[in-house]
């Protein structure tokens, strides 16, 4: 896996890119003229709907003309009322969401994208629908906003759950996970990723 993170240090997610037979992005983040830059981009992974996550979404359709691709039961969360799932309308935050959803991702189903594979795990509680990838071979989680190196997802905008939260922090702790590539913040190595893990699951 040729694997190039993108860590935002504003609202915007951050964003990995991973270069493959298909080169995917995961989550567009907001800071659109960085992705830009990108020579190649085939398919776009959403991990849930905020804005924060899908705000430069339209944007690269329009340039790469890449497919998207999100959880399905988060798509069908989004599609009832876009800018109320998305949380734009509740940080009052002016974000195109016309863009078009060519996959709808189901729980454990693995994507072949060359020498990468990724799991789909479905964990909600941040948002009804949110995925996190796993890639079994390195041990690899990209975790949205499921699960942070210091912390985990709130759980108190539309859509949100601690019950379901808590749920899904359980099946990730039975994961073996060497890296953790989270929405924000920097990455987390294994201690400490089962450590945050661990305190989260007290804390809830």
């Amino acid at each position: 896996m040729n694997l190039k993170p993108i860590f935002s240090d504003s609202v915007s997610s951050n964003t990995y890119l991973i270069e493959d037979e298909k080169n995917v992005l995961i989550d567009a983040g907001m800071n659109e003229n960085i992705l830009m830059k990108i020579p190649r981009i085939d398919i776009l992974i959403n991990t849930h709907c905020h804005f924060d996550h899908i705000g430069a979404n339209k944007a690269i359709q329009e340039k790469f003309g890449c497919e998207i691709w999100m959880g399905k039961e988060e798509v069908e969360f989004f599609e009832k009322s876009p800018r109320e799932s998305s949380a734009a309308e509740f940080f009052s935050f002016d974000t195109s969401l016309d863009f078009k959803i060519n996959r709808k991702l189901g729980d454990k189903e693995v994507l072949d994208l060359g020498e990468t594979q990724l799991e789909v795990l479905l964990t909600p509680g941040h948002t009804p629908g949110s995925i996190c990838l796993y890639d079994e071979k390195n041990k690899y989680l990209f975790s949205g906003d499921t699960l942070f190196t210091q912390g985990f997802g709130r759980y108190d905008l539309p859509g949100g759950s601690v019950e379901q939260l808590k749920r899904s922090l359980k099946e990730l702790s039975k994961l073996e996970i060497k890296e953790l590539f989270p929405g924000h913040g920097p990455r987390g190595l294994a201690p400490m990723v089962s450590e945050n893990l661990g305190n989260a699951l007290t804390f809830l």
